[in-house]
């Protein structure tokens, strides 16, 4: 070839970023599955059939709506948009179990029902990329939605932003964070009828909050081994834990108060220890570049934690929201320009 024809062949770019896995996305979906399964199974084990029946319900509304889609696609000759069921059940397994035990069911549907309309389908289908988790989008929209019927005569109370209940806490002051933690305590550990401590049972049995984080220690060593399995973003989990953690040693030594209480408390609620390895390592919505990883987990934590402080209820899932739109920009640092292309030409 001469060096005019070398010079004549168009480069193809591909704009990064990108991953090798060793396995198809069909895969990483039904092992997911299978992951979160564990957890479900401990969650009904803890919870008892009110946590089964928002589970089931979730995955089966979502597995439904799939359905219908799925064959409408077929009959028109389009191209289905999942040929595999597992990504939209395991966004209906991600919404059973990020639902407060306490929630009604309709809450369960509706969460369902946006999740796999809005945010699965219509998310890919009019934009290039996943900007936001569906399932924490759907629960964020969700929890605005009724915090405005606040202005309401008749204001529904369950699953508000600002709960009445979390609005009287204080959990700044040693002796306020610990009046707060009443709600876990007096658990009894079934057959061994021992009582738990409030951070036993933050850690290993609890009947309050997300049903996914019903038995934190469960959700860290599923999450841990299917972070090594699955090859998720161990990054985001290792910085996002490890920074939660030092901010609750720090606030309760600067405060005064049990430092270990406040680590069971800040890390192991269910909205955190689930939402960090299912949720915040979701491959489309969050960065790819290692650093980047590692600042997202940060940030996340920080913004998570300042949001607990606040009493924000699911406050964990509007920063990893903040955190999904920023993941554009995010995914742009430490991208270094291919040798022989110039910025302008589109590297970054």
């Amino acid at each position: 070839m001469s060096n005019e024809e070398e010079n004549a062949v168009e480069y193809v770019k591909v704009e990064p970023p990108h991953m090798y896995m060793g396995f198809t996305k069909d895969e990483l979906m039904f092992k997911t599955f299978l992951s979160m399964s564990f957890i479900a199974l401990a969650s009904v084990i803890v919870m008892g059939l009110d946590a089964f029946f928002h589970i089931m319900i979730a995955v089966v509304t979502v597995i439904l709506v799939h359905g219908l889609i799925f064959y409408y696609q077929k009959w028109r000759g389009m191209k289905p948009t999942y040929e595999s069921p597992s990504s939209p059940m395991v966004a209906g397994l991600i919404v059973g179990l990020a639902m407060p035990i306490a929630s009604p069911f309709l809450v369960t549907v509706t969460v369902a029902l946006i999740t796999i309309l809005v945010f699965k389908y219509g998310q890919g289908a009019y934009f290039d990329r996943k900007y936001v988790n569906p399932a924490a989008a759907s629960k964020t929209v969700l929890l605005v939605l009724l915090s405005l019927m606040i202005f309401l005569e008749d204001s529904l109370d369950v699953g508000m932003i600002f709960h009445p209940h979390h609005l009287s806490l204080d959990l700044l002051s040693a002796e306020g964070f610990q009046d707060s933690m009443w709600i876990f305590s007096g658990k009894i550990l079934p057959i061994l009828g021992i009582e738990l401590s409030p951070a036993q049972a933050l850690v290993l049995w609890q009947t309050h909050g997300w049903i996914g984080g019903a038995s934190g220690i469960v959700v860290l060593v599923v999450g841990a081994l299917a972070a090594y399995w699955l090859k998720f973003k161990w990054r985001i989990i290792i910085s996002t834990l490890t920074t939660m953690t030092a901010l609750a040693v720090i606030t309760g030594l600067a405060v005064g108060g049990d430092p270990i209480l406040r680590i069971a408390f800040h890390v192991f609620t269910g909205s955190v220890i689930f939402m960090v390895f299912f949720m915040a390592t979701e491959p489309q919505s969050t960065p790819m570049p290692e650093i980047s990883q590692i600042i997202f987990g940060v940030t996340l934590a920080l913004l998570t934690f300042a949001l607990q402080l606040l009493n924000v209820l699911g406050g964990s899932i509007i920063a990893l929201l903040v955190l999904n739109l920023a993941t554009p920009y995010l995914d742009k640092i430490g991208i270094r320009t291919p040798y022989g292309l110039r910025e302008d030409d589109g590297g970054t």
